[in-house]
């Protein structure tokens, strides 16, 4: 209220280390489990933008992680060929890298378009008051009430006005003058008196 307006501040900074210290947890989550929790971050990344892609993306991944985990298990004790082996892995390689590298453009590309809105935002308005500058004297904030009214004009401004002259005064200036003059008659006639 006291001092010189200062900038709002963003709610959250895309790079604050909270922020980062998430990517980073999300996307090591699908590397250490073997692409099996490659939809941990989609769905992370579905919740923060809410976009019907993203929840997509987050039930295929869900989906793909599911019956590669079944497959796993089904064939846990069996030794099965080199070509099965190849496509395992290709596909737990596919959507881990896939989850992460998906996860990470989207999500810096949302906290960087929501950075951008904010800076062009508007400032916000502040509410009607009153308060003191630096300088000690009294400033008003004007009100966020939207434009003037055209239809409405201001008068215009009257010219100063001479305060009146109350009659006391004028009678203690005429009481003044006369005693000036009674004083001037009695005065001897060699001194001057002003």
């Amino acid at each position: 209220m006291y001092g010189h307006p200062q900038a709002p501040k963003s709610p959250q900074s895309p790079a604050s280390g909270g922020l980062i210290a998430l990517r980073v947890l999300f996307a090591a989550l699908p590397l250490l489990s073997c692409g099996f929790l490659a939809w941990a971050p989609l769905l992370r990344l579905a919740i923060v933008t809410r976009r019907t892609l993203d929840w997509v993306l987050f039930g295929l991944a869900f989906l793909a992680g599911g019956a590669l985990f079944a497959y796993a298990a089904a064939t846990g004790e069996e030794e099965g060929s080199t070509l099965e082996a190849f496509v395992g892995i290709g596909t737990i390689t596919v959507l881990a890298a896939g989850s992460v590298t998906y996860y990470l453009v989207a999500e810096i590309r949302h906290f960087e378009r929501r950075r951008v809105a904010l800076e062009q935002a508007p400032p916000p308005y502040r509410p009607l008051g009153h308060g003191y500058g630096a300088d000690g004297a009294a400033v008003t904030v004007p009100s966020p009430l939207g434009p003037p009214n055209p239809y409405t004009s201001t008068p215009p401004p009257e010219p100063p006005v001479k305060p009146p002259v109350a009659p006391r005064i004028e009678q203690v200036r005429a009481e003044l003058d006369e005693l000036s003059d009674l004083l001037r008659k009695n005065a001897p006639e060699g001194e001057d008196r002003r």
